[in-house]
Parts: structure tokens; sequence; C-alpha cells
């Protein structure tokens, strides 16, 4: 019995947990302006192109909607011999890469290091080469209401 009496009581613990963790949430939610969203909700994270020889190419091109913030989380990107790619975030370079960044499959996590965009987002693949190229980009990241992203971030104001 006092097994029984021990299991009903951990329950029931737990599912007062769950309601207050409920009711915290239903209260954050219905302050929101808008709910957040995944990149792809906007704009596919993956993308890839075949880059001529001696050309270059806008490969990914996002620009958020006004009063909203990309929350950038991931990046990825295949790297081919005499080729670089310009990484900008807002019209000012973030990295000029020319080395490979990660396996497009197992993005690098770098939410770790709030990159945020406010108005775009780019990559430009110049392929130096003598041959064309299938150059990929991966950037994935969540897009927030600035509004709500500086009350859930009050360090992160503009």
């Amino acid at each position: 019995m006092s097994l029984e009496i021990g299991q009903r009581i951990a329950e029931e613990i737990l599912r007062n947990q769950a309601r207050k963790q409920q009711a915290v949430a239903d209260k954050t939610v219905a302050t929101w302006k808008e709910l957040p969203r995944p990149l792809s909700y906007y704009y596919r994270p993956h993308q890839y192109a075949t880059i001529s020889s001696k050309t270059t190419q806008t490969l990914f091109d996002f620009t958020l909607r006004k009063n909203h913030v990309l929350w950038i989380m991931q990046v990825a990107s295949n790297w081919w011999e005499t080729t670089w790619s310009e990484w900008k975030v807002d019209g000012e370079a973030i990295d000029k890469v020319e080395r490979w960044i990660s396996n497009i499959n197992t993005p690098l996590v770098i939410k770790d290091r709030y990159l945020l965009a406010y108005k775009n987002v780019q990559w430009i693949v110049h392929n130096d080469s003598q041959v064309q190229i299938i150059a990929e980009v991966l950037i994935d990241g969540v897009v927030y209401h600035l509004d709500d992203w500086k009350k859930m971030n009050r360090v992160f104001t503009i």
C-alpha cells in the first residue's frame, strides 16, 4: 500500500509542476506580439546553386520584415579550391569564408554567439576556379518580432 501512495503523491507533484509550467508558458505567449517562427517559415535555410567559373553569385539572400530579428543558430557550407565566400549580416561582413565550415547535414551550432540580423543575411560565392562548382550553404535560426525579442532578452537591445 505505501508504494501506491508514494506513486500517487509523485504523480500529483508532477501534475502540479506541469500545470505551473503551462500557466507560465500561456502567460508568456499571451503577451507576445507574434510567436517566434523558424527561418524555414519565411525562407529556405539550405541554398545551393551551380556557379560557372570566374563568376560571383549570391547564394543566400534573406531580407527580414520590418521590426523583426533573426537569431542565427546554425551555419554550414561546402568549399572548393580557389573559391571563397562572403557572409554578410545587415550589410556588414561577418567573415570571408575560405574554408569548409561544417557538413550541411550537421551544421555548426552558433546559437550561443547570439548573432542577430535586423535587416538581411547574405552569402555570396566567388568562383575563381577554371571549372563550374556546386556551392551550398545552410544558415538557420529563429525569427522573432523585435519587441518580443527585447522582452525575452533585455540585455540585447538596439
